[in-house]
């Protein structure tokens, strides 16, 4: 058990860093939102709408600290396949 547990936390990390990262644009389009929204939980607000924001909050937070601990300057080129003519 405590083999496996090890192992476990020892591949972790290595999950964490093969996440794909984000363009420096995108992550300072979600953090400009995350800080939107800290600005709206300032103001008042009725029950709902702050449980919603708190969501979308988390939400932002998450994908910032997944996508975006070294965001990338330019997005990689895709693409896309040719189709071949039908014959």
């Amino acid at each position: 058990m405590r083999v496996v547990l090890s192992i476990l936390l020892a591949v972790l990390p290595c999950v964490t860093l093969a996440t794909p990262q984000f363009t420096q644009a995108e992550c300072q389009m979600l953090n400009e939102q995350r800080l939107e929204i800290r600005r709206q939980l300032r103001q008042p607000y009725n029950p709902d709408h702050g449980q919603q924001l708190q969501v979308r909050l988390k939400e932002l937070e998450q994908l910032l600290k997944q996508h975006c601990r070294k965001p990338v300057k330019n997005p990689p080129a895709v693409v896309a396949p040719v189709q071949q003519p039908l014959l």
